[in-house]
């Protein structure tokens, strides 16, 4: 009974072991299934991370390659950018080079256009102040005939002067000479002598848009810069045109010529004889010129220019109202000088157009 039992408790562990192990199988079988299916997702993957492996080396070569060309390239490059940095270099000395030439080319250049407009401005004042023989010889003639005498007042030697600016500025003065110059010359010599005048006023260009004071200014900068003293052998009284052909004249010829000027761009002006004694000395003359204005006006700093006046003249025959003394070789700046102030006035003559 005993023996079995003992065999019946061995068939059920015998079959127990069975079971658990066709449990374990089971398990074992499920196990490599799934095993196997993740070895074939893994096989899968492998496969493309190997295709891929495959197209990186050959991006990688071909990569490699193209670098090794860029290498070529760049060597290349960097000599022919080295060759071309020497260039540039000479270049840019050579550059600096001719900017400095340039520079001392374009001052020359500058300095030769300041010379030649100066050659230039000569020039034009050179044939317009020109004048020609018939009209000299007119003057000569007028002088002889109708010129100022030893017994002449004062006063009729300023209307002499006077009348020689009136003549210039168009205006007959001696008929019966004036007829006969015309018949030979065929122009009147106040025409001739108008023609010098306006071509004077052209060169000073004044305008009527200036101001009383910057046509004074214009007139006896001119004056200063082209006509010169020189002092008379025989005391002789120049016409304007003649002043200007000779670029020379005395105190009368400087003050006919600036007093005609004055007339001509509409400043009412006058002509006078001065005196002044030294002390101790004698008594000197001299002439100059008068300007019917109240003031002189102002400079471009806006100051008052100095000047001296008389209060009236109609004792003198002149207009009533302030008379500016003007020196005619000053500029409009030193009018105000005590030089101009110690003279006296002894006669004086309008320029009446």
């Amino acid at each position: 009974m005993v023996n079995k039992v003992k065999e019946v408790m061995e068939q059920k562990s015998y079959v127990a072991a069975i079971v658990v192990l066709i449990v374990f199988s089971g398990a074992l079988f499920a196990l490599y299934i799934q095993l196997q299916g993740s070895c074939i997702e893994l096989n899968g993957k492998y496969n493309i991370l190997r295709n891929a492996y495959s197209d990186l080396q050959s991006d990688y070569s071909d990569l490699n390659d193209a670098y090794d060309e860029l290498q070529l390239d760049y060597t290349l490059l960097s000599t022919q950018y080295d060759s071309l940095q020497e260039d540039y270099d000479e270049l840019w000395s050579e550059y600096l080079d001719l900017d400095f030439e340039y520079t001392l080319a374009l001052e020359n250049y500058e300095d030769l256009m300041n010379e030649y407009d100066s050659l230039w401005e000569d020039y034009e004042i050179e044939t317009t102040l020109r004048m020609g023989s018939s009209l000299a010889q007119y003057y000569d003639a007028l002088r002889t005939q109708y010129g100022p005498q030893r017994w002449w007042t004062r006063t009729q030697d300023m209307q002499f002067a006077a009348n020689l600016a009136l003549h210039s500025l168009g205006l007959i003065q001696w008929t019966s000479l004036e007829n006969s110059f015309y018949s030979y010359v065929e122009q009147h010599s106040y025409d001739m002598a108008e023609e010098i005048m306006d071509a004077v006023i052209n060169l000073i260009q004044v305008n009527t848009d200036h101001s009383t004071t910057e046509r004074i200014r214009r007139i006896l900068d001119f004056i200063s810069r082209n006509i010169h003293y020189e002092y008379d052998f025989d005391n002789v009284y120049l016409a304007p045109p003649e002043t200007l052909s000779f670029k020379s004249g005395d105190c009368d010829d400087f003050s006919i010529l600036a007093a005609a000027l004055f007339e001509a761009v509409g400043i009412d002006s006058a002509i006078g004889v001065f005196s002044y004694q030294p002390s101790g000395g004698e008594t000197q003359y001299h002439c100059m010129v008068l300007v019917h204005l109240n003031d002189l006006g102002q400079d471009e700093s806006g100051e008052d220019y100095d000047y001296w006046y008389y209060s009236s003249l109609t004792s003198m025959g002149l207009r009533s109202g302030r008379w500016i003394i003007i020196e005619p070789q000053y500029t409009i700046e030193d009018q105000g000088l005590d030089w101009v102030g110690q003279w006296e006035l002894l006669a004086a003559a309008p320029i009446d157009c």
